[in-house]
C-alpha cells in the first residue's frame, strides 16, 4: 500500500510543478489564475483565497489552472484587466511555456539535489556473462565502453540509450581494454520486432553494499561494501556466492570497506560464519517422454514454494525439507520424479549453498568521486538534456514506425505502477524515476498538438507574426486535437490496466 501511495505521489508531485509554472508564469505576465486544480471532476478539497479557487479532485490523474477571460468565445470581457486576453500574444506564450518549463526544471532540481546527496552516474565499465553473444563477440570483463556507432558514451546509461535506439542488429563499439582502444562489432538484442535494443549479458560494474547489520557472530554493518572474499574481487551477487561455495568451509575471509562519516574509508578485514542452506539440485534433467533435456533445476529452502510442484514417486510435500529428506531417503533405482504432470530423469545433488546470512545489495560504480558544486550544476543540466533528447529520439523512432506505440507509451496507471516497484529499489531510484517522468511530461506537453501546451503556444506564435487565427479555426483544431488526445488517452490507460493487471496475474 506504501508503495502505491509513493507511485501516485510522485505523479501528484509532477504534476503540480506542471501547473505550478502556468500559474506562477501567468501572474507574472498579468494574468489572474481562476482556479489551480490537481486532478479533473469535483473538486473533494478546496479553498478559495484571492479570487483563485485551489483544489483536489476525485480523478488525480493530471490537472489544469484556469485564468479569467481565458474563453476566447466572450469578447465581452475582452480587454478587462486581468483576463487572459487583456495580455498579448508573446505573454501568453510565455505562460503556456511556464508549465514544460517547470516540469523540465523540476527534473533539473531533482538531479541536482540528487548529486548533492551522493548519486553518481554508472561508470561505463561492463561485466559480461561468459556464456553471452557479447562474450562471443570479444567483449570481456572491465571494459570500458568509450563509443557507440560513433557517439562518445560516458556514462552506463549513454550505452542504454545508444543500444536502445541502435538503427541495425549489431553495432560498431570502441572500449578501452589494458589503456588501449579496442574496436568491437556487438550484437543487439530484441525482445521483439519494435522493442528498443538491448547488450543483454552486458551490466554496469557494481560493488556489494549491506542493506542492514550482518547475522550474528559477523561484525558486518549497514552501508559496509564488500570488496573481497576469500581473496577474490567480486562484484556481483552470483560473485559472492561462487567465492563462498568454491570450498567446503564454515568461514570466509571478508574485506570491507566502512565510511567513517567524514568522507574518508577504512578497509577492515573479518572473518564471518556462513550459514549452509540445503538444496536439492537436478542435473541434467530430462523429459522422461521426449526424451528432451531440460537442464538444471534448483530448489533450495526459503526459496520459494516450487518444490510444491516436485513429486517423489507420486508424493508431494508441504515443506522443503520434507521434499528433501523424501528425495534422500528413497532408493535411487527405483526412485520416480515429476513436475507437476512430467515425468523426468536426473542426476541428483543434495547440497548446500553457503551464505552469509545478509543478501547485500549491488551498488553501481560511478567513475565520479568529488565533483564540484559547478561541476553538479553541469551534470545535472547534461542529464536534462540527455532525457529530452532520449523523449525526442523516441517519439521520432515511433512515428517511423521502428518502434512499437504500444510497448514504448506509458499512461498514468503504468507510471505509478512503475513509481510503486523503484520504491523497493532506495529512494535515488525513485526520485531519479520523478526527474525523468517530469522532464517527459515537459517535453509532451511542447508538441504542437491543440489542447497541449505546444499547441496553444503555436496558436499565439501565429497571432504574433501574422494574425490571430479566427475563434472557428481555433474551436474545430481544439475538438480535433481533443478527440485525438482522448482517444489516445482512453487506449493507453487501457493497454496500462492491461500490462499492470492482467499480464501480472495471467503471464
Amino acid at each position: 500500500m506504501l508503495s502505491i501511495l509513493a507511485g501516485i505521489l510522485l505523479l501528484g508531485v509532477c504534476v503540480f510543478f506542471h501547473e505550478l509554472g502556468h500559474f506562477l508564469i501567468g501572474k507574472a505576465v498579468g494574468v489572474r489564475p481562476r482556479v489551480f486544480s490537481i486532478g479533473y471532476g469535483r473538486g473533494l478539497f478546496f479553498r478559495r483565497r484571492k479570487g483563485t479557487i485551489y483544489q483536489i479532485t476525485a480523478i488525480p490523474l493530471g490537472g489544469y489552472v484556469q485564468f479569467y477571460g481565458d474563453d476566447p468565445s466572450d469578447q465581452s470581457r475582452k480587454g478587462r484587466k486581468g483576463d487572459f486576453f487583456s495580455v498579448g500574444p508573446w505573454r501568453r506564450m510565455a505562460l503556456a511555456f511556464g508549465g514544460p518549463f517547470f516540469s523540465i526544471l523540476l527534473g533539473f532540481l531533482l538531479v541536482f539535489i540528487l548529486l548533492q546527496t551522493g548519486y553518481r552516474p554508472m561508470d561505463n565499465i561492463v561485466r559480461v556473462d561468459a556464456k553471452s553473444a557479447l562474450y562471443k563477440a570479444g567483449l570481456r570483463d572491465g571494459d570500458r565502453v568509450l563509443q557507440i556507432d560513433g557517439s562518445a558514451t560516458h556514462s552506463f546509461d549513454r550505452i542504454i540509450y545508444e543500444v536502445g535506439f541502435a538503427k541495425a542488429e549489431t553495432i560498431d563499439a570502441i572500449v578501452e581494454r589494458a589503456g588501449k582502444p579496442v574496436q568491437l562489432q556487438l550484437p543487439v538484442t530484441r525482445s521483439e520486432p519494435g522493442m528498443p535494443g538491448m547488450l543483454v549479458g552486458a551490466r554496469p560494474l557494481s560493488r556489494l553494499t549491506m542493506t542492514e547489520a550482518g547475522p550474528k557472530g559477523s561484525e558486518l554493518r549497514r552501508g559496509d561494501e564488500i570488496l573481497r572474499a576469500n581473496g577474490q574481487d567480486l562484484y556481483s551477487i552470483e560473485d559472492l556466492i561462487r567465492v563462498l561455495n568454491a570450498r567446503d568451509a564454515d568461514t570466509a575471509e571478508i574485506e570491507i570497506r566502512r565510511g567513517d562519516g567524514k568522507g574518508g574509508f577504512t578497509t577492515l578485514n573479518q572473518t564471518v560464519p556462513l550459514k549452509k542452506v540445503p538444496r536439492v539440485v537436478l542435473k541434467n534433467v530430462i523429459d522422461a517422454q521426449t526424451e528432451k533435456s531440460v537442464g538444471d533445476i534448483i530448489f533450495e529452502e526459503g526459496g520459494g514454494k516450487e518444490f510444491q510442484n516436485v513429486f517423489v514417486n507420486g508424493e508431494s510435500f508441504a515443506t522443503f525439507a520434507e521434499m528433501r529428506a523424501a528425495i534422500e531417503k528413497a532408493n535411487p533405482d527405483t526412485l520416480k520424479l515429476r513436475i507437476g504432470p512430467v515425468a523426468i530423469k536426473a542426476d541428483i545433488n543434495l547440497g548446500f549453498r553457503r551464505q552469509i546470512g545478509i543478501r547485500p545489495a549491488e551498488k553501481h560504480i560511478s567513475g565520479m568521486t568529488h565533483i564540484s558544486f559547478f561541476k553538479k550544476i553541469a551534470l545535472s543540466f547534461n542529464e536534462t538534456v540527455f532525457i529530452t533528447q532520449s523523449t525526442f529520439t523516441g517519439l521520432y523512432r515511433i512515428i517511423q514506425g521502428k518502434l512499437s506505440f504500444n510497448k514504448s507509451v506509458s499512461g498514468p496507471v503504468k507510471m505509478v505502477a512503475i513509481a510503486a516497484k523503484t520504491v523497493e529499489l532506495g529512494w535515488q531510484t525513485y526520485f531519479l524515476l520523478m526527474a525523468q517522468i517530469t522532464i517527459i511530461l515537459g517535453v509532451m506537453n511542447l508538441l504542437p498538438i491543440p489542447v497541449l501546451d505546444g499547441g496553444h503556444i503555436l496558436f499565439y506564435l501565429i497571432e504574433a507574426i501574422y494574425k490571430p487565427l479566427s475563434f472557428k479555426v481555433q474551436t474545430m483544431a481544439t475538438r480535433i486535437g481533443m478527440a485525438v488526445m482522448l482517444a489516445m488517452g482512453i487506449y493507453v490507460i487501457g493497454l496500462d490496466i492491461i500490462d499492470v493487471f492482467f499480464r501480472k496475474v495471467f503471464g
